[in-house]
């Protein structure tokens, strides 16, 4: 599938991807990569979320790692706007995803939560692009979907305004004036707020002290899966494969995740998804 709209790659030089395999293969700033015969453990040896991974070659200067809700969100590479505002919106959706799923689970109590954070948390942050661009309306749709829940609409309502939303999110990922590269980098930072949201979540036993924040990481994850799953077919083979990298590493951190109560997770580690989004961003960082 093809998105329109969008600029042309940019072209990585090889000096720079072998100073980037160079890299990875060393270090990600604070997380060190431990090989065994099956997989590649990380463990932090750094605050969780703060990593450098690119040196650049010629006159470009690294991208620096960022402290926790630093410059560059919450934590990891410092980004450009547009990046910033994939992230966002990621970060919007995933919270309308969990809430989405929770309600037609019937836990409507929980599903109130996630349904009004969008607003809450995150909406601000993007109001002034969104609006210069002629989505000012999805602020709307937000809303009408926020008052179905709290009005404990039917669940076939409430699917048809959260698709409403989508839609409109979906509209400002097409007409997106950055790179390709620019919305597969907005998912390997959304990956890395989910294993932020998944650290505060799980106590250091592995159980679930505070579930809301696990649902939220769930929420990210599946975000992060569906548009990669778009992306893997796009008709730029290099925008493709990087996507499908993407959707790797969201398969091999689900053993990190169960059901939306908790139950059945396997690997409650966050180190997991920081590693996971460390090697999303390399993967997008190679066709930049």
């Amino acid at each position: 599938m093809t998105r329109s709209g969008l600029k042309p790659r940019r072209i990585v030089s090889a000096c720079r991807l072998v100073a980037l395999g160079t890299l990875a293969a060393t270090t990600l700033g604070g997380v060190t990569a431990h090989a065994d015969s099956e997989t590649t453990k990380w463990s932090t040896t750094g605050a969780p979320g703060q990593f450098l991974l690119a040196a650049v070659a010629g006159n470009e200067q690294p991208r620096a790692a960022q402290a926790e809700g630093g410059a560059g969100g919450e934590g990891g590479l410092t980004e450009s706007s547009e990046v910033s505002l994939m992230r966002n919106l990621g970060f919007m959706t995933g919270h309308l995803r969990a809430g989405m799923a929770l309600y037609e689970a019937g836990d409507l109590k929980a599903a109130k939560t996630h349904m009004g954070h969008p607003i809450e948390e995150k909406y601000d942050a993007i109001a002034e692009p969104l609006q210069n661009r002629g989505f000012g309306n999805l602020k709307d749709r937000l809303i009408a979907l926020s008052i179905g829940v709290e009005g404990e609409a039917s669940v076939e309502k409430i699917r048809s305004l959260f698709d409403d939303v989508i839609a409109g999110v979906d509209d400002v990922r097409k007409n997106s004036p950055g790179t390709h590269a620019d919305q597969l980098m907005g998912l390997a930072a959304l990956t890395r707020v989910a294993a932020d949201e998944y650290r505060v979540a799980i106590a250091d036993d592995g159980s679930i002290k505070n579930l809301h924040e696990y649902q939220d990481s769930w929420g990210f994850l599946k975000t992060v899966e569906l548009e990669a799953s778009r992306w893997g077919a796009d008709d730029n083979a290099d925008i493709a494969g990087a996507a499908n990298k993407i959707l790797e590493q969201v398969n091999a951190v689900k053993t990190a995740y169960g059901d939306l109560q908790g139950n059945g997770i396997k690997t409650p580690d966050s180190n997991l998804i920081y590693g996971a989004a460390a090697r999303m961003e390399l993967a997008v960082l190679a066709v930049e």
